[in-house]
């Protein structure tokens, strides 16, 4: 065995690193939707966090802590992303604790570096809310239970040791109140628990087994104040579900546990063979497997069972990373002898010795490499940044104009947006959270869009969560049906939308005999205003009509043209119906009344200029032939002129 001060250099350097790779970055990106919402709540007294938290679906417990933490350290990005970094390094600690307790040092060496390293929990020990703390009260949670289930072994009292009972009854009771995912791990003490107690039932069983059921009662009385807002929140609380294959949600399984977010599943292949073989390894070395492996598998299948393994609920699933990294650095920790080891002369002869070296060496660099791919993306990817309010702000600081509205789908936006957008809070400008209630209420939420858009000629709309927020699209089929869509822009996962609220035509006002392609007719158009002005936008609203139902789905593009053989001086693309209504959903002989708005430039010179529209294929952006009164037309159509004042 290495000399102690050998393994505390390594712990420290360990602790160094983990600490650098969570502060590494830590402001380069926004605050994105729930972080904002963290600042907000973390602004408030404890009792308007506590009357907050219950009319959300997290528990208190983080926003309270992080009121302190902001009462410190302040409120940028930086500061406030500080805590979960703490606290991930925190946990890089008692991983290396757990290995000592489960396995030996080197085992908790091993373990603590692949926590350092790991991407899952840098990724959340680098964003302001709850997720790095739900990792480090399970891990402490389930020291503290083993440590005490080791002290009330005979001739010891079966209460055990009363400051390790104590610890346990307080960090169990705050990992409750800080995110309900936590109770996945309380499942799999108990079932830990029982098996143990069950296997030394001779040695006092029942008075330990009555000593930890005294513990369970005592954490959940701690919480029982906020369980009935616990019960009502899981369960009336809408939230996207997903099911998939068993296969497929087994590899997505481990490609969050093992690798986290920030890399595909597709690209995970090597990596996760390269963590088989670590676990592998780690079998043959002697050690508690069995404690890690029920906190491992009881988070992981309940996460699958419940149908939470998507992107929006995937970090449920840190709760079982710090016991897959116990079992990791137990096979790294369980390097075949080498060249340089003791013993190694007498074995040199055996391939079998020479073979076991190699394959711990490949599944270390595939596991290695996995991780830094993970790593990259994570720090430098923009495909995995998070949604960029920053850029929305800056955006929408240059675009806005007078009698413009804003509105939040959902409305938790507001949070986070008025922290770039200071100057857009409620009550100074044309601000609009929709919808006011979850579950949403059409009735009232289209009468809030009546009203918006007959004050204010342009709407901003940012669409997030709207799964959660308006299932069934209310917003965005309103706006689609009674506005014209300009265009869509996306940050991270917030889509930033440009309407003109202007009333779309019921009936053509120039009939066309016009064909796109073999089956779709464009039978007449309407178009408004006549004469635009820089800046504004037209409004153009196609009726199409198919004679065959269309597998494809195609783009309508409107372009605007000062010269028809130069490029566009303003231009709108999209699906039909703001996206809502696909061409491979058309019903054949069915008119379909498509809205699109082309922003025209603030500068755009007085003249007269021409409108074109088309169709494209999705994918393969070619575009559909056109014929006029049975007259090939090219692949545009010449719809009018409009002249700019």
């Amino acid at each position: 065995m290495r000399p102690r001060p050998l393994y505390l250099l390594a712990v420290l350097i360990t602790l160094a690193l983990a600490t650098w790779l969570r502060f590494f970055r830590l402001d380069a990106q926004s605050y994105w939707n729930d972080e904002g919402n963290s600042l907000r709540l973390a602004e408030r007294a404890p009792a308007e966090i506590v009357a907050a938290a219950a009319a959300d679906i997290h528990p208190p417990g983080y926003y309270l802590a992080l009121s302190g933490w902001r009462a410190l350290t302040g409120p940028s990005e930086f500061a406030l992303r500080g805590f979960s970094a703490l606290v991930g390094v925190a946990l890089v600690a008692l991983v290396y604790r757990l290995g000592q307790q489960y396995f030996d040092r080197a085992t908790g060496l091993g373990a603590a570096l692949l926590a350092a390293l790991h991407p899952f929990l840098i990724y959340y020990s680098q964003e302001a809310r709850m997720y790095a703390l739900l990792a480090a009260l399970s891990a402490a949670s389930f020291l503290l239970f083993s440590r005490w289930l080791k002290s009330s072994r005979p001739p010891a009292p079966a209460w055990g040791q009363p400051a390790w009972a104590a610890a346990y009854v307080l960090v169990t009771a705050a990992g409750l109140y800080t995110h309900y995912a936590f109770g996945f791990v309380v499942i799999a003490e108990n079932l830990a628990a029982f098996g143990g107690l069950a296997a030394h039932r001779g040695r006092g069983g029942g008075g330990r087994l009555a000593a930890w059921l005294g513990l369970q009662a005592a954490a959940l009385l701690l919480f029982l104040p906020w369980l009935p807002t616990a019960l009502r929140q899981l369960t009336t609380w809408p939230a996207d579900r997903a099911a998939q294959p068993f296969v497929a949600a087994l590899l997505d399984l481990a490609r969050y546990l093992t690798f986290g977010r920030t890399l595909p599943t597709a690209a995970a292949g090597l990596g996760l063979l390269g963590a088989l073989g670590l676990l592998a390894f780690g079998l043959a070395r002697r050690g508690q497997t069995v404690t890690p492996a029920l906190w491992l598998f009881v988070p992981a299948a309940l996460t699958l069972s419940f149908g939470l393994l998507t992107e929006a609920f995937a970090k449920f699933l840190l709760v079982a990373v710090p016991p897959l990294l116990l079992l990791l650095g137990n096979g790294l920790a369980a390097i075949p002898p080498g060249p340089f080891e003791p013993g190694w002369k007498r074995t040199r002869q055996r391939a079998g010795e020479y073979a076991a070296l190699a394959v711990w060496l490949a599944a270390v660099t595939a596991y290695g490499a996995a991780t830094f791919a993970s790593l990259n993306n994570l720090y430098f990817n923009p495909a995995d940044a998070r949604d960029d309010y920053r850029a929305i702000a800056r955006d929408l600081a240059a675009a806005y104009q007078p009698g413009d509205a804003i509105i939040l789908i959902s409305p938790n936006q507001y949070e986070v947006f008025t922290v770039y957008h200071p100057d857009h809070a409620e009550g100074t400008a044309a601000l609009f959270p929709l919808p006011a209630t979850r579950p949403l209420d059409p009735a009232a939420t289209t009468a809030a869009l009546e009203q918006i858009a007959a004050a204010h000629p342009r709407l901003f709309v940012l669409f997030w969560g709207e799964g959660q927020a308006d299932p069934a699209g209310v917003v965005e089929g309103w706006l689609n049906t009674h506005a014209f869509k300009a265009g869509d822009r996306w940050y991270g996962q917030v889509r930033l939308a440009t309407y003109a609220a202007a009333q779309p035509a019921t009936q053509p006002q120039v009939t066309l005999a016009a064909r796109f392609g073999e089956h779709i007719a464009l039978t007449g158009y309407a178009l408004q205003p006549a004469q635009p002005r820089p800046g504004g936008s037209v409004q153009l609203t196609l009726f199409w009509r198919t004679d065959a139902a269309l597998e494809a789905r195609y783009k309508v593009f409107v372009h605007i043209y000062a010269d028809e053989n130069a490029p566009p001086v303003a231009q709108q693309d999209g699906e039909p119906g703001g996206g809502l209504a696909l061409t491979s959903g058309w019903t054949p002989g069915v008119v379909i009344a498509d809205n699109h708005g082309v922003l025209l430039p603030d500068e755009l010179a007085p003249g007269r200029y021409v409108v074109y529209v088309g169709l494209t294929e999705l994918f393969s952006g070619e575009r559909l032939p056109v014929a006029l009164d049975g007259a090939a037309a090219g692949d545009r159509l010449r719809l009018t002129e409009v002249e700019i004042p």
